[in-house]
């Protein structure tokens, strides 16, 4: 802790420039012998008093201003349950389109209480475009807004973003930022300002005057690192913490870079023998614990095995302390325990059998040194019957009808409040207590682990504020100095689902659906499922021309708003493997050994042509825009028909076979597979044009697909082309290289696949053999 009277001062932070090797958001981590200020004597004997008088001083917002962005002449009007749901108007007194309204405690307005309103624009009730919450009143889903609690003591405020200049000569890096301190309304000195990196170094904050200061960080390696702001006042009241996370890379990552890996955590790999406890009979292997564990995922990730494949973000199944013993399946009566982690027992416990909360960290901890992002698998939609929450609190859930299975009790039908199991109670967000635990719950991941985002499962299960509130506590304390982290949703609907949820929430078709939850203030994107259904059965059996998936991926850039980072995917741990469907296996849907067609269940192809239709449908997917995704043992053609079938134990071949569970040998044909995915992925992160460009397809015939990725600023190129065709592509001549789409590249280089292409002015000269798929990279 840093009092006051004797902050030092350091030099202040350079300014901001470009992304070129310049300052920017990113974390990092200090070398163990580098100070983490550096300023001259000089500098620090010129630091600003920090005696100025209190009303110097910024105060704590005491009232609530409310902005619609509109154009001069309208009627502007609010209503909310502060006025009774009366309408009052708004005010745009200089003529510019914004109408605002004022509102504190002369409104009825109670401090650190959340409110509900809408406004009403030429007689239209609307969501506030600015506004980060929502909460039911009623049936009713309308914005909200907290009041602002001004005597609750100090709170801190950035005020610029985080910065950090990456040096490629030291390969260190330096964090800069600006915040203020504002004292609460009675105006109680300040007493102490606590400033820490990675949770250990103090840093020395800059006075700068009238409650700001300067916070720089010097001889940051590269990493990802994280600033812990605490404030207190004289009267010994505590400041909500704020967290600054960021990374120092000398290529600074954006999550349209992400490739996303799927572990289901029982399943990948047993680093600690010791910790195995499968439940046993009657509950079979297929549904049992099989051993998985955080520590063997952690010597994965320390392998480079990661990096070989070209994974930069993994997405954790739950691994939240799961109910004990086993409980039927749904629909199969075959008894079940909770390996898969959607049976929560405790709200903030790591499952034993998973390795406990000490290795979580140090897997979270390895992955940052590699450069891996981790997601964790946020289960908001339900707990099992023996949480802790469910026997304190069984007033914050719903224990009605089963989904699919009770009458009147469809999936749609009561999308809401319908169980997925009897003994999965359904938190319900609509009761104020439950909404602010769970929330408190997901800040707690993050604070603790330091985790980079979630995958939120059953959106469309869930209330809608949830999500609007999970972001708006998470960016309070984790996005003020400008990273975000990556929310991104599972809303399982079809291209023509519709959704009616009333008072207005209506939703066409799936796309609707899925965008109704991104924005700023929202996810960023979602598992995109209705391009899934509609490509994901022909691509992977090779029945579709590709005539008919050019359709599928422009509706992927025109039916989304602009700027959702959507994920787009063939498989996951939901559905039976694409290897199992690549075959065309007549046992792709057998969940356990049973009449025919399940006398037998679904091995692993070894044929070439199989192992080749799986190539061309992730190059496809490769190519696509938005993230790409891998579920765990894709890239070794793991057989598997529905679930459990398709959550059999990682292969782990040579130095890491110690983490096996079962196999530890694989055929040369699914190694050659794992080689061509993991090229995919490593052309994917060379290519800035994939990853951030302009898709322009050059060509697409039925059997026949080459499409360009163009990024313009940068002039890099890159060229996916796949051929289903009975007959090689040969000295083939294909029209559109114009140079905007060319951009700086003289020739190409195939970096995935076989083939060769050439580039003659305007036009490409394109070798692929038959049943190929090859990346090409631009090069000067």
């Amino acid at each position: 802790m840093v009092a006051l009277a004797h902050v030092l001062s350091c030099s202040s932070p350079t300014s901001p420039v470009d992304r070129d090797g310049g300052e920017r958001d990113a974390p990092s981590n200090p070398r163990a012998d580098a100070p983490l200020n550096d300023a001259p004597d000089e500098a620090k004997d010129a630091s600003p008093s920090l005696d100025a008088p209190l009303d110097q001083w910024p105060r704590r917002e005491c009232t609530k201003i409310l902005r619609y962005r509109g154009r001069a002449g309208q009627r502007v009007e609010i209503a909310g349950n502060f006025s009774a749901w009366m309408p009052r108007a708004m005010r745009d007194d200089d003529g510019d389109g914004v109408y605002q309204i004022e509102l504190g405690e002369s409104d009825g307005i109670r401090q650190g209480q959340v409110y509900t309103y809408k406004f009403i624009v030429d007689g239209e009730w609307i969501f506030d475009p600015d506004g980060d919450m929502r909460r039911y009143d009623g049936a009713c889903l309308n914005s909200a807004f907290r009041a602002p609690s001004c005597d609750a003591g100090p709170e801190i405020v950035v005020i610029e973003p985080l910065r950090v200049h990456f040096d490629p000569a030291t390969r260190q890096g330096r964090a800069t930022t600006r915040i203020e301190v504002r004292l609460a309304r009675d105006g109680a000195r300040l007493d102490a300002l606590t400033a820490k990196l990675d949770g250990t170094q103090s840093i020395t904050p800059t006075a700068q005057g009238s409650g700001q200061f300067t916070i720089r960080v010097d001889g940051l390696s590269i990493g990802k690192h994280r600033i812990e702001l605490r404030a207190s006042d004289e009267r010994g009241r505590q400041s909500e913490p704020v967290f600054l996370p960021f990374w120092v890379e000398e290529k600074p990552f954006d999550w349209r870079d992400a490739i996303m890996y799927m572990i289901v955590v029982d399943r990948f790999a047993n680093g600690d023998r010791s910790n195995d406890r499968p439940i046993g009979p009657p509950v079979e292997r297929p549904a049992d614990f099989h051993g998985g564990d955080l520590q063997g995922i952690t010597q994965v990730i320390r392998s480079g095995y990661f990096e070989s494949i070209g994974i930069n973000t993994i997405w954790l199944s739950p691994i939240n302390q799961q109910a004990e013993g086993h409980f039927p399946g749904r629909d199969d009566g075959r008894a079940y325990a909770g390996y898969h982690g959607y049976w929560p027992s405790r709200a903030r416990d790591v499952e034993p059998r998973f390795g406990g909360n000490n290795a979580l960290k140090e897997l979270v901890q390895e992955a940052h040194r590699h450069g891996i992002r981790i997601l964790f698998d946020l289960i908001n939609n339900q707990v099992h019957e023996q949480h802790e929450y469910f026997r304190m609190h069984p007033g914050w859930f719903r224990t009605g009808c089963v989904c699919g299975i009770d009458p009147g009790c469809g999936w749609s039908e009561r999308p809401l409040d319908c169980l997925f199991a009897r003994y999965l109670p359904d938190i319900n967000w609509r009761v104020p207590e439950a909404e602010e635990q769970f929330i408190a719950d997901a800040v707690y991941w993050v604070e603790a682990f330091d985790i980079d985002g979630f995958r939120i499962d059953a959106v469309k299960h869930v209330e809608t504020s949830s999500i609007y509130n999970l972001r708006a506590a998470l960016s309070r304390r984790f996005e003020q100095g400008g990273a975000r982290l990556y929310l991104v949703g599972e809303t399982a609907v079809g291209q023509w689902d519709r959704a009616d949820y009333g008072c207005g929430e209506v939703f066409p078709d799936g796309y609707a659906w899925l965008d109704a939850y991104v924005g700023k203030y929202a996810l960023d994107g979602q598992f995109d499922f209705p391009s899934h259904h509609r490509m994901q059965h022909g691509l992977v059996r090779d029945e579709m021309p590709y005539t008919d998936l050019e359709p599928i991926v422009r509706d992927m850039e025109l039916r989304f708003k602009p700027g959702g980072l959507h994920v787009r995917f063939l498989g996951t741990h939901d559905s039976n493997r694409i290897a199992t469907r690549a075959a065309r296996s007549p046992n792709a849907h057998c969940r356990w050994p049973g009449p025919h067609p399940c006398n037998t269940m679904p091995t692993p192809p070894t044929d070439v042509d199989i192992l080749a239709r799986i190539k061309r449908a992730f190059a496809a997917l490769y190519s696509m825009p938005g993230i790409p995704f891998l579920y765990y043992g894709d890239e070794i053609a793991m057989a598997g028909g529905d679930d459990p079938d398709n959550r059999r134990d990682m292969v782990w071949t040579g130095a890491l076979s110690h983490l096996a569970m079962g196999e530890t040998s694989l055929p040369p044909q699914r190694e050659e597979l794992r080689h061509f995915i993991g090229a995919l992925g490593r052309a994917r992160l060379a290519s800035v044009a994939m990853r951030r460009g302009r898709r322009v397809p050059l060509l697409v015939e039925p059997d026949l697909y080459v499409v360009t990725w163009t990024e313009e600023r940068t002039g890099d190129l890159a060229i996916v082309a796949i051929n289903r065709g009975r007959s090689a592509v040969e000295n083939r001549l294909i029209d559109g290289l114009t140079p905007t789409v060319r951009g700086r590249a003289n020739r190409l280089e195939a970096v995935a696949g076989a083939g060769s292409a050439g580039i003659e002015g305007t036009r490409l000269r394109l070798w692929v053999p038959m049943g190929g798929a090859v990346v090409f990279l631009g090069r000067e």
